[in-house]
C-alpha cells in the first residue's frame, strides 16, 4: 500500500463541492439530510438510536498490556487473504462507546471488506476491558492508542497503520498523529482520520454546559459515573468518590479525571488532553470531518485551524454529532461514514 500526501486533489469520486478558507476545506451545499432531519439535535439522536441492521464483524479478542500493568482490550479482524501491504486500521471510540458501538462496527466492518485488517480498542474500563484496567480511560490519552499501535506494529512490522477516531476518539488519534510528528515518532503510522473530534475540549466543555445541551451532559454524566462504579466493584480499593446530587461534567472532571490522572484540575486536563495545539505537526494525511452545527463541537477552533501539508479540514454546514443522516450516494444513508471509507480507501489507489 502506497500512501500520497494530501497535494489539494481530492480522491476521484469523493463527492465533495467546497472551496478554501484559511486553508480549511469549507463545504456548504454537498450533503443534504433526510428531508425531516434538518434538525442538529435530531441527527444526533437519531443516528445514536437507530443502528440499522447489524454488521457480521468476525474478531478476536487480543489483550495489549500497558506500562502501569493495566491492560486492554482490542478486537481482531483479519480479512481471510489479509497481507501487511493492505494495513492495519486501528478504530477508537467516543465516549460512552465501545467496541460495539454502531458506527464502530459499521466503519470497521467497511474497512475489513475493503481487505484490511481492523482493530476496535476498547479503552480503558469498557467493554471487553471492562475488568483488565484500573483507571478509566480520558480524553487525551493517546499513549494508550500508542501502546496498542506498537503491539500489533511489532508483530506486523510492514503493515502501513491507519489511525481513525470517532467523536473523542478523533481527538485521541489526532493528538497522538501530532505527538509523533513534534517529538515522538510512532512507526510505521501512515495516516489518521477523524470524525467530531472534540479538538478544544475547553469550548467543548462551555458548549456541553449550556441549558440547550442538558441532556447529552446527563447522558453523558451517567456513563461516567456508571464507569467509575463498575470499576469500583472490580477494584475495590481504588477511590470512592462523593457525588454531589446535579454533577456536570466539569466536576465529575474536577472530582475523578483530573486527580487520576494527574492533571491539576478539569480546566488543566481540558488543555493537556486537546489535539489542537499539535493538529499542525501532523505529516502524514490526515482527515478531519465536522458539522457547523454540531450541538457540542466548537466549530470555531476548525475554521482559524492552520492545518499541515497533508491535513484535509472538512467542514460541513448541517449533520449533528455524528449523524450526517442522509444518502451517502451508494444507496446508503450514513454519509460521513462513507466519505470516511472513501478516504481511507482512496489512500490505498493514491
Amino acid at each position: 500500500m502506497q500512501f500520497a500526501f494530501f497535494s489539494g486533489q481530492l480522491p476521484i469520486g469523493f463527492g465533495f463541492r467546497c472551496y478554501y478558507q484559511n486553508e480549511v476545506i469549507i463545504n456548504s451545499t454537498i450533503f443534504r439530510p433526510l428531508w425531516f432531519l434538518g434538525n442538529p439535535h435530531l441527527q444526533t439522536l437519531l443516528a445514536h438510536i437507530w443502528q440499522g441492521p447489524r454488521s457480521q464483524l468476525p474478531a478476536i479478542v487480543r489483550h495489549v498490556p500497558l506500562p502501569d500493568g493495566d491492560r486492554l482490550a482490542v478486537h481482531d479482524s483479519i480479512p481471510q487473504r489479509w497481507q501487511p501491504s493492505a494495513g492495519i486500521a486501528l478504530l477508537v471510540h467516543g465516549l460512552g462507546g465501545c467496541h460495539q458501538s454502531g458506527y464502530m462496527v459499521r466503519v470497521g466492518s467497511a474497512l475489513w471488506r475493503s481487505g484490511m485488517r481492523v482493530l476496535r480498542m476498547d479503552l480503558r474500563g469498557v467493554g471487553a476491558g471492562e475488568t483488565l484496567a484500573r483507571r478509566t480511560y480520558h480524553g487525551g490519552c493517546s499513549d494508550d492508542v500508542r501502546a496498542v499501535a506498537g503491539f500489533f506494529r511489532q508483530q506486523n512490522p510492514a503493515a502501513p497503520l491507519i489511525l481513525v477516531g470517532l467523536s473523542l476518539g478523533g481527538n485521541i488519534v489526532l493528538k497522538l498523529a501530532g505527538e509523533a510528528a513534534a517529538a515522538n515518532p510512532l512507526p510505521g503510522l501512515s495516516a489518521v482520520a477523524a470524525v467530531a473530534p472534540p479538538i478544544d475540549m475547553i469550548g467543548c466543555a462551555n458548549m456541553l454546559a449550556q441549558p440547550r445541551n442538558h441532556l447529552y451532559e446527563q447522558y453523558f454524566v451517567r456513563h461516567l459515573k456508571d464507569q467509575v462504579r463498575k470499576n469500583r466493584r472490580h477494584h475495590p480499593d481504588q477511590p470512592r468518590p462523593r457525588f454531589p446530587r446535579h454533577l456536570t461534567m466539569r466536576l465529575f472532571d474536577d472530582l475523578v479525571t483530573a486527580p487520576s490522572w494527574g492533571f491539576a484540575d478539569a480546566l488543566d486536563y481540558y488543555r493537556r488532553a486537546s489535539a489542537l495545539p499539535v493538529l499542525g505537526h501532523i505529516q502524514v494525511p490526515a482527515f478531519i470531518l465536522t458539522a457547523r452545527d454540531d450541538p457540542f463541537i466548537a466549530v470555531e477552533p476548525f475554521e482559524s485551524l492552520r492545518p499541515g501539508p497533508a491535513t484535509e479540514v472538512h467542514i460541513i454546514d448541517r449533520g449533528g454529532h455524528l449523524g450526517f443522516l442522509g444518502p451517502d450516494g451508494a444507496g446508503g444513508f450514513r454519509w460521513a461514514e462513507r466519505r470516511l471509507v472513501e478516504w481511507i480507501s482512496g489512500l490505498a489507489k493514491a
